[in-house]
């Protein structure tokens, strides 16, 4: 399998903020993939450095074989969708429409132009007095549209309700089983995400916390919630993600690494044993504070 995106020690960095520290990453190609992170954790710097909007500070990225900043080469095979897009306020949906064909080579103007109706939006109208939700869902057919073998689309769902949203999906997904391309999805809404992504990427101050395949990530951690004294020593030797206490008992979430030894102790005490879903995972590995709630907060 090719990599669309690999990435050796990729550090951006502004003023004195790291935002990229030392990324080493390789994504392959035709791969559904999410990226996920707390706000100010990397993500959309990590999408615009892939996009060629943002040159490294040091390290190397190449994207489908070249380097992205400033190279039409590569840069007609990778779109980027955010909400902060730009296009000629004075131009009609129909005339960006035709500016997309002009420009990426595997542009499918049928398909446009029945998201476009689809959508029930009116090709005619200026892009400036589309409502925020039109421009989302305006966007979204860009970035679909364009089948660029490698789309980046950081919060495309922003401003559209759990229809709209929904709608979204089932059009993805069936768009990507049918046109295999590399698509990247940064997105808060992992539950609503996580059954249609194959892989995920965990980004966090900066750094590659994980990546993993979503099966992998679906038996990542447990959760242990039992009595204290039946807990604490048994998780002392585990990679322990988080601790909470309520009152005699102790709830832990740690990876998923027990031993059939490990599960006849646990069954043996009465100790609960679940599976932690990927949004606790991901909560769990980003959070500074690795032991108790709010009530254990001083």
């Amino acid at each position: 399998m090719n990599n669309v995106i690999v990435c050796n020690q990729l550090t951006k960095v502004y003023k004195d903020k790291t935002a990229l520290d030392s990324i080493d990453l390789n994504l392959g190609e035709n791969k559904l993939i999410g990226l996920i992170g707390r706000n100010g954790a990397g993500k959309t710097t990590f999408l615009k450095t892939c996009a060629g909007y943002l040159k490294p500070t040091s390290g190397s990225i190449n994207i489908l074989g070249g380097n992205p900043f400033d190279n039409l080469d590569v840069l007609s095979n990778v779109t980027f969708i955010d909400e902060e897009i730009q296009y000629d306020e004075s131009l009609s949906l129909n005339d960006i429409l035709t500016l997309g064909k002009a420009f990426y080579q595997n542009w499918d103007s049928v398909y446009a132009d029945k998201l476009i109706r689809y959508f029930n939006l009116d090709g005619k109208k200026k892009y400036r007095k589309l409502s925020r939700g039109m421009k989302t869902q305006f966007n979204i057919i860009m970035g679909l549209s364009c089948r660029a073998p490698l789309t980046l689309m950081d919060e495309p769902t922003l401003g559209l309700d759990v229809a709209v949203r929904k709608e979204f999906y089932n059009i993805l997904i069936k768009d990507y089983m049918e046109n295999p391309r590399t698509l990247i999805i940064s997105s808060h809404l992992m539950s609503e995400l996580e059954n249609l992504l194959e892989e995920m990427v965990l980004i966090h101050d900066g750094r590659i916390v994980f990546h993993k395949s979503i099966e992998d990530l679906q038996g990542y951690g447990l959760i242990l919630n039992g009595k204290k004294e039946i807990i604490h020593p048994f998780i002392a030797n585990k990679k322990v993600l988080k601790t909470e206490t309520f009152g005699s008992s102790l709830i832990a979430g740690i990876e998923n690494n027990l031993t059939k030894d490990d599960l006849n102790y646990l069954n043996e005490n009465n100790v609960d044993i679940s599976k932690a879903s990927i949004e606790d995972v991901y909560i769990w590995l980003t959070n500074n504070r690795k032991a108790g709630g709010f009530d254990d907060f001083k």
